[in-house]
Parts: structure tokens; sequence; C-alpha cells
């Protein structure tokens, strides 16, 4: 369950992240958090549902796995995921880029506290009752 969900939290945020809402001429990441919140999402979502902070984790880690191959040139000249340019001035991509990106692994550490948080509450209400 842990790889099929961070291959799809890959998949489908980064189809989500290049999405930029532009206010006047600056340009806002909204895709690239949106992306970060719903890989948080499904990694906890995982961590609960198998009970188990440590595959929480792993999803975590399989996405971030799979966002650094999307970042890379691998299968074309411009990767899935631009996380730099040579203009002088970086364009709303490159932004929403390294949002994503660097955003994922605080997603993960964040999905991983609140799911041992969660199962530590289970367990404890378990042994009072």
């Amino acid at each position: 369950m842990a790889v099929i969900g961070g291959i799809l939290a890959a998949l489908l945020g980064t189809s989500l992240h290049g999405h930029v809402v532009y206010a006047g001429d600056d340009g806002l990441p909204v895709g690239a958090l949106l992306a970060v919140v719903f890989s948080g999402a499904l990694a906890l979502l995982v961590g609960l549902w198998q009970r188990s902070a440590l595959l929480s984790a792993v999803t975590g880690v399989i996405t971030y796995l799979v966002l650094g191959l999307f970042s890379l040139d691998l299968v074309s000249e411009v990767p899935l995921i631009v996380t730099g340019s040579s203009a002088p001035e970086q364009p709303p991509v490159v932004t929403a880029g390294l949002v994503w990106l660097f955003g994922q692994a605080v997603a993960t550490v964040a999905a991983v506290l609140v799911c041992a948080r969660v199962l530590g509450r289970d367990r404890a209400a378990g042994t009072a009752a």
C-alpha cells in the first residue's frame, strides 16, 4: 500500500504542482501547495489505515524518490519538475517546482508525526479501557 500510495502521490501531485495563479505580476504556486497537502494527506492515510507510522514514512520516501526522478531530464530535454532556470529572474514554475520538491519532505515528516501521535493515543486508550 505504501508503494502504491507513494507513486500515486508523486504522479498526481506532479500533475497538479505546475498550476500557478497570478496576482498581478506575481505568480503564486497554488498547485504546488495543494500537491504538498495531498501528498501529506495520502501518507497519513496509508499510515493510519495500516496502523503504522513507519508505513506513513515509507509512503513519503517513495514519493520523494519518484519526485527526484521527475526532476531529472532522463526522458526529455525538460524535466517534469523544473527546479532551476538560466534566466536572470526565475519564472514562477521554478518556485512551484521547489515548493513541491522540498515541501513534500516537510509533508512526510508532518504526516509521520501526526500518525504516530494518533496511533499512540489509540494504543493508550486501548490499554486504559
